[in-house]
Parts: structure tokens; C-alpha cells; sequence
């Protein structure tokens, strides 16, 4: 992660990352705000969501919630510039506007994405991209309005196939027994995206992917 953002720094003013929320990936985002990322000039990077439920940036159940604690507080406490963070537009529950004033913001920054942090669930669902369900159909190349979310709540924001699929770097992490069969889906090359979004991951430049032991029970 590290060396994909000073890949991106190295030739380019600013780099652009999306990021999840959750519990699996907050360690990952204290390990960036301690002394390994001290070569990274933070106050150059830009942070979008990969996926957010329609509430207020300051709600407990935003994804800022992980964000900001794990990530951007540490970071500032050790005298680092911080990133500038991207919250998705809050317009009372407006997904349709959410997602247009988000579409702005991911464009004018240039419209990809140079790393994506993503974990995956229990279905083998990423961001807000599920199994079978039209989120992970959705031909739009930047984010998209997910409806009828098979896990709560129904209505969310998330980046799409597209998007993620054209990030120059992509860390993806499968943590807890609860994750064992979403990764065994992941490895099983059969599969394509519509059945496993995990796997999106496997169309990007450059990829790495992360199962804690007990996620990997059962893969010998």
C-alpha cells in the first residue's frame, strides 16, 4: 500500500484512494499511521469511501467511524499532514444526489483510483457490490446507487466493478471463521465477479490478498 502511494506521488500531484470501513481493515490503518508511513506525503492523498450507507458523515454507523479513529487521528497525533478525506455528500437520505455530487468529486480528482482497501463478507460480497444482485452488474464506471441491499441497510453508495476493477493497486482481506467460505469462493477460479465480487480484485494491475488462519479454515 505504501509503495503503491509513492509510486502514484512520484508522478502525479496527488493520489487518490478508496477505502472500507469495518473491523477487519482497522489494524491495517494504524499500521499506515505509524512509522511506516512516514515517507508518505499524506497531505497529498486523497481518501474516498469504497461503499457508505446514506447517513451523515458524523453518524456511528458511517464508515468514517473506522476512518477516522484508526486512520486520520493516529495520523495526526504523530505529527503528520493528514489526507484530505472525501465524505460522501449528505443530502437527507437523497442517494441519487449522493451519488452525483460523488461522481463530481471522484472525476475532478481524475476519475480512478490509484489503491483500494476492501474486505470481504461473508457471501463474498466487496464494498457494497453483492452475489447475483444487480450492484454487481451495474455498468456505470464510477459509483452507484445500490438498492434493495441484501444486507442492511437496503439503500447504500457504492463504487462500482468498473472503478475498483481499474485501481492501479487492490489489498483485499478475508478475517474470521465467518470469512472461511467467502474465501474459499474467492479461490475457486471458476467463479467469475457476478458470483463472487471478491474476485474483482483479480482484475487489477497489481493485487495483494490477506486471510488471518482462522478465515483460512479448511484450505489446507
Amino acid at each position: 500500500m505504501i509503495e503503491a502511494l509513492q509510486l502514484a506521488l512520484a508522478s502525479r500531484e496527488r493520489a487518490v484512494v478508496a477505502l472500507a470501513g469495518g473491523r477487519s481493515v482497522g489494524g491495517i490503518y494504524r499500521r499506515l499511521a505509524g512509522p511506516i508511513g512516514a515517507g508518505v506525503a499524506w497531505n497529498r492523498v486523497d481518501v474516498l469511501l469504497a461503499d457508505e450507507r446514506l447517513v451523515a458523515p458524523q453518524d456511528p454507523a458511517s464508515n468514517l467511524a473506522v476512518l477516522r479513529p484508526d486512520l486520520l487521528a493516529p495520523l495526526e497525533a504523530a505529527g503528520y499532514r493528514t489526507p484530505r478525506l472525501h465524505p460522501l455528500p449528505w443530502h437527507k437520505g437523497d442517494g441519487d444526489l449522493a451519488v452525483a455530487d460523488y461522481n463530481l468529486t471522484l472525476n475532478s480528482l481524475g476519475g480512478r483510483l490509484d489503491a483500494v482497501v476492501l474486505s470481504a463478507g461473508e457471501d463474498g460480497h466487496v464494498a457494497s457490490l453483492f452475489p447475483q444482485h444487480p450492484s454487481i452488474a451495474a455498468e456505470t464506471p464510477g459509483f452507484i446507487l445500490v438498492e434493495n441491499s441484501p444486507k442492511p441497510p437496503p439503500t447504500r453508495v457504492s463504487a462500482s466493478r468498473h472503478l475498483l476493477a481499474s485501481a492501479a493497486f487492490g489489498l483485499l482481506v478475508f478475517r474470521g471463521i465467518e470469512k472461511a467460505d467467502a474465501l474459499r469462493l474467492y479461490g475457486d477460479g471458476s467463479l467469475d465477479s457476478a458470483s463472487c465480487p471478491a474476485r474483482i480484485i483479480t482484475r487489477m494491475a497489481t493485487a495483494l490478498v490477506l486471510a488471518d488462519p482462522a478465515a483460512a479454515t479448511g484450505l489446507g
